[in-house]
This record gives C-alpha cells, sequence and structure tokens, in this order.
C-alpha cells in the first residue's frame, strides 16, 4: 500500500491524527484493539511518503523477535521493505556492537547460550548447593537487578525498598550476582542485558562515536512503551542525545512487567520525559463486544479513558464455580468440545491461567479429552520463542488448528474469539504476593490484558479446592469477579 490517500484509508479519526500529527516527540496511548501496530507502521510510511523522515535513518525498536517480524513484515506491505531497520532493542545494540567491535579489530565476545546453567555454575563457585527453582529465582533477580542498572552492592537496599523476597536472602543474591558476572568475564560471554550496558558504555564514552550512530538512524520509534525498563529508556536516550525526533506507542492500561524492571512511568509521565510532548488516545476498539470491555473496565478501576467498542453486542461474560480444579479443567475441556464445530476452529479458543502449573494442568485435561492444544509461553522474558515442555513428558499434537493454553502475561498481543479463564480465586487473581497498592494495581491491569484477549465470549472460572502439590486447599473467589458481574 502506497500514496498518502492509501495509507489513511480506512482509519478513524484519532487513527488518522495519530499518523498524521506533525511534530516530535509524540506519544500515541493505544488501548487494547485499537489498531496500535497499524498506526505505527502507518505512521512511519506517512512520514516517509511526505518527506518528513528518511525510512534508512529510521529506527523502530520493539521487545520480541516476533513482534520485530510483525514490524517488519507490515512495513513491508506498505512499500517499506529492507528500508527501515527493525529490531528488538538488543538487536539494535547488538549491531552497534558488531560494527563498533569491527572497526576496532576487536575479537567479539561470544552470548551466553545457556544463562540458567551459568548461574547454577556461579552457585556452585560462590559454594551454594540451589534447587532449580532456586537457580531460577536468582536468575530473574540478576535480571531485574540489571535491567534497573542497579549493581550487585545496591541490590540489597534496592529490593528490599520494593519488598523483593526472593527464596534467597539478599545477601547470597548479591554473592551470586558477582560470582556470575566473574564468570561471564573469565569464559569471556555476555548476556543478553550486557548487550544494552555495553551499547550504552560505548556512546557515554565516545561523543564522536554517539553523534556518527546519531546521524545513522535520526527518526526513532518505539512500540509497547509502557513496557521499557531503565537500562533501555537511557540506551534510547543516548540514541536521541538532545534530539526529540521520537514517537512512542504503548498502553499504561497494559504495563504488566514491573517484577521484570519495567516502568511504565515513562509512558504515564512521557511528557515530563520529553519536554513539548504531544500525547494522542487510541480508543476506538475494534476486538471486543461492548460486554467484554465493560468487565475489563471494571476490573481496571482506572480513570483513564474508557474504550468504545465498534463490535455489536455479544453474550454477557458468565462466571462459573467448580468442586475442584480438576473439575474445572475438566469443565473447561467439554465446554471447548461443545463449542468445536464446521464454523468455529479449535485456535479461535483460548484457555488463560495466572500462573505456568496451572497451564500445565489445562493442558494435561485438553490432551485426556483428545483436544489439539498448544502452550504458549511469554517471550517478554528474552527475545528467544522458545517451546514449552508439554506435562508429563508427553504440553502435544503438532496442528495448526489447536487450542491455545497460555498465562495472562504470554496472552499478551493475542486474541481469540473465545476465551476461558481459569484459577480467578483470592491468592491467584492478584496473587498472593502482590501485598502493595502498586502491586494490586499491576494485579487489575494483568487481568484486564486477560480479558481484553476475548473477542466474543468470555468465560470466567474459579474452583472451591485446589491441589498445590499434595496439599489441598479451600478457595475463594477473586474480589475482581465482583467486579465483572456488576459490570454485566
Amino acid at each position: 500500500m502506497t500514496g498518502l490517500e492509501g495509507l489513511l484509508e480506512g482509519l478513524n479519526k484519532r487513527q488518522r491524527a495519530a499518523i498524521e500529527a506533525p511534530g516530535t516527540p509524540l506519544c500515541i496511548r493505544a488501548g487494547a484493539g485499537t489498531g496500535k501496530t497499524r498506526v505505527l507502521t502507518r505512521r512511519i510510511a506517512h512520514q516517509s511518503e511526505i518527506g518528513a523522515i528518511d525510512p534508512k535513518r529510521t529506527l523502530a525498536l520493539t521487545f520480541t523477535r516476533k513482534a520485530a517480524d510483525e514490524l517488519r513484515s507490515r512495513l513491508a506491505g506498505l512499500g517499506l521493505r529492507g528500508s527501515v531497520n527493525a529490531g528488538t532493542f538488543h538487536s539494535a545494540a547488538f549491531a552497534q556492537l558488531r560494527t563498533r567491535w569491527a572497526e576496532r579489530g576487536a575479537r567479539p565476545p561470544e552470548l551466553v547460550k545457556d544463562k540458567r546453567g551459568l548461574v547454577a555454575r556461579a552457585a556452585r563457585q560462590a559454594g551454594m548447593r540451589l534447587a532449580k527453582a532456586e537457580v531460577q529465582d536468582a536468575m530473574t533477580e540478576i535480571e531485574w537487578a540489571k535491567a534497573r542498572r542497579i549493581t550487585p552492592d545496591g541490590y540489597p537496599a534496592a529490593a528490599a525498598s520494593l519488598r523483593r523476597w526472593p527464596a534467597l536472602d539478599h545477601a547470597r543474591i548479591v554473592d551470586l550476582y558477582q560470582q556470575y558476572e566473574a564468570e561471564k568475564t573469565k569464559r569471556r560471554v555476555v548476556d543478553f542485558d550486557d548487550l544494552l550496558i555495553l551499547a550504552l558504555r560505548d556512546l557515554s564514552d565516545d561523543a564522536d562515536y554517539a553523534e556518527a550512530r546519531r546521524w545513522s538512524y535520526r527518526h526513532l520509534f518505539v512500540d509497547e512503551f509502557q513496557d521499557v525498563n531503565k537500562l533501555q529508556f537511557d540506551l534510547l536516550r543516548a540514541w536521541l542525545g538532545d534530539r526529540n525526533d521520537l514517537c512512542a506507542v504503548g498502553d499504561p492500561n497494559q504495563a504488566i512487567y514491573s517484577w521484570n524492571g519495567a516502568d511504565s512511568s515513562y509512558i504515564e509521565k512521557f511528557a515530563d520525559w520529553f519536554a513539548g510532548a504531544e500525547v494522542l488516545d487510541l480508543v476506538d476498539n475494534y476486538r471486543s463486544t461492548p460486554q467484554i470491555l465493560a468487565a475489563g473496565r471494571a476490573v481496571l478501576n482506572s480513570g483513564n479513558a474508557p474504550l468504545i467498542s465498534h463490535n455489536l453486542d455479544g453474550p454477557r461474560p458468565t462466571v462459573s464455580t467448580h468442586v475442584d480444579d480438576f473439575d474445572e479443567a475438566a469443565t473447561i475441556a467439554r465446554a471447548l468440545r461443545d463449542a468445536k464445530g464446521p464454523e468455529t476452529a479449535w485456535s479461535s479458543m483460548a484457555v488463560l491461567a495466572r500462573t505456568n502449573a496451572q497451564t500445565a494442568k489445562l493442558a494435561t485435561a485438553l490432551r485426556q479429552a483428545g483436544i489439539p492444544y498448544r502452550v504458549r509461553i511469554d517471550t517478554q522474558r528474552t527475545e528467544a520463542d522458545e517451546g514449552a515442555s508439554p506435562p508429563n513428558g508427553a504440553t502435544p499434537p503438532v496442528s495448526a488448528d489447536a487450542v491455545d493454553v497460555a498465562t495472562f502475561h504470554a496472552a499478551k498481543g493475542l486474541e481469540w474469539p473465545i476465551v476461558h479463564l481459569a484459577g480467578l480465586e483470592q491468592g491467584l487473581v492478584p496473587i498472593s504476593r502482590a501485598q502493595t497498592p502498586a502491586e494490586v494495581a499491576e494485579e487489575r491491569r494483568l487481568l484486564y490484558v486477560a480479558i481484553t484477549r476475548a473477542e466474543r465470549e468470555l468465560h470466567c472460572h474459579w474452583a472451591s479446592q485446589r491441589a498445590f502439590g499434595d496439599r489441598i486447599a479451600d478457595r475463594s473467589p477473586s474480589p475482581y469477579l465482583n467486579n465483572i458481574l456488576s459490570a454485566v
């Protein structure tokens, strides 16, 4: 699609305003189902068409390989194949570093292939014997600290101030963090976070080099801006220098990664960070029925502009109570089979839950019922779209037409006509470790993300009893179910 009229065809008033806005810095706050990626890519194409930007000197940034592939595909469809450099923060930083190393004739370090294994080795070097879950916990803390540019010495105070209490105490995390960094240096390897750190260091230490880099990419666009962490934001500012040629797109209501270092204040206070910025809101939703949006709005309990559905009325969201989690899973499996028909594909349905442990049980129930399924994993933590191991070593039939089973986090960015939400219970939704107002608010946003994955039907479930390993616990419904019921 080329030509100005073609690029603006089929857009609503707010979308056109976001695409045609003449100045930067610009923040486009795009609610769920409002055409965020469509607006971002068409703005790039439109600005290129009118000569406001040079596509060959444009950098479009996002967070996962899958999202970067989508950006490139859409830009190619708009006549910009190979012109715009679209990728993740990490791939852009890595490209910068490879050029820098080549210029200096330096042998580049290798990327860590097995971070979990390296953390486990660091633990042994530090005299610790850790279980697999403890290794994962420690890796999460190291990633969080590096995302926030927190050194090992600064970790205890920072973690305590934000109520991060991992399975390992803070002192042991510090020892492990230090040993992990030493192991990388000894082996001459770097991890994904190091790519950003090293790229930022080069820009900060060499003004001439920084200016040359800024000349190469003068126009910056960032997708999913609510997910930016401090390290990424500082690198973005370094790429910009004293320029303000930035267009950021995101949704504060879908900020669900603070536990992994993301800081939604960068989009919420965009005009404070970038003087003279224009902030535009997209509120026209083309995905979900009014009933589903009403449920999401009630859960969110936010003062932000409500979304306006452009779909016909649909059925009210349902809430079902089950004897236990096994009954819940079996009931959901039956509902999926009942919904399947000549005009309803398996792939038009999804089962979402708060934790990975829940998705494993749900996947088992679907397999036992003979329902094809695939487990979606959260790719926000790393760039690798890795496959998930199915439960019991059998999480599945290989089929393009399969029910998706995913956590709320992994479902972000996806959509299905029919969605089942499992385990809507106190302790899971919101999760028991969420105690502060900020943590509880993020739990609301996470459920909002899950709800707004549904296009036509939303079915909510909770169980009176749930098994946690060998322990059976009595459960109570999530307090957010009252919000859903009152809205519909």
